[in-house]
């Protein structure tokens, strides 16, 4: 099935028997939720893409010569960041904010170890549900805690850089050991 995303004159054409994007192996998301990582050649076509993109203008898809449904803004930012994600050799996850997570892939998912994962829940960090035995995590709760993490972080380095840059204009507290 060829897929052309078209815009008048413009259009990106995506060849018969070629996906847009490679599905990984990264096992932990299941039919809610993949990681999607464009293959070298794909990242290109992502370039296309996305320099189409920029173009502005209304974008349509069609879908093997049927009549082309125009994308709503919305899901057109939504394509052209991942596009441009491919295009950097970044990967994407697709998936619903509602989406339920076990404390395993929430960890994953942040770059932590489970215990570590399981401390941030208890410590009300991260909002869970407990619907049996087992803690779910929400993934649209782990990204928020994910984006303010990340926000707090730079904020300290920005700090520490503050700081660093006041000592080096005092070179009378640094004492020479050579």
């Amino acid at each position: 099935m060829a897929m052309t995303l078209a815009d008048g004159p413009r259009a990106f054409r995506m060849p018969a028997g070629r996906q847009a994007i490679a599905v990984s192996i990264f096992a932990i998301y299941d039919w809610r939720m993949s990681l999607l990582i464009a293959a070298p050649d794909e990242a290109r076509s992502a370039t296309s893409l996305v320099e189409a993109l920029a173009l502005g203008g209304d974008v349509s898809v069609v879908v093997s010569g049927k009549n082309p449904v125009r994308l709503p803004v919305s899901l057109l930012r939504v394509l052209s960041a991942a596009a441009e994600a491919f295009a950097d050799g970044k990967g994407v996850v697709v998936g619903s904010q509602d989406t339920y997570l076990t404390t395993q892939e929430a960890a994953d998912f942040l770059g932590v170890s489970r215990p570590t994962m399981v401390k941030l829940l208890e410590a009300g960090d991260v909002p869970f549900e407990r619907p049996n035995s087992h803690r779910r995590v929400r993934f649209g709760d782990l990204a928020v805690y994910e984006r303010a993490e990340r926000k707090r972080r730079r904020a300290v380095l920005d700090k520490m850089a503050d700081d660093f840059s006041d000592l080096s204009r005092r070179p009378e507290l640094f004492t020479a050991t050579r």
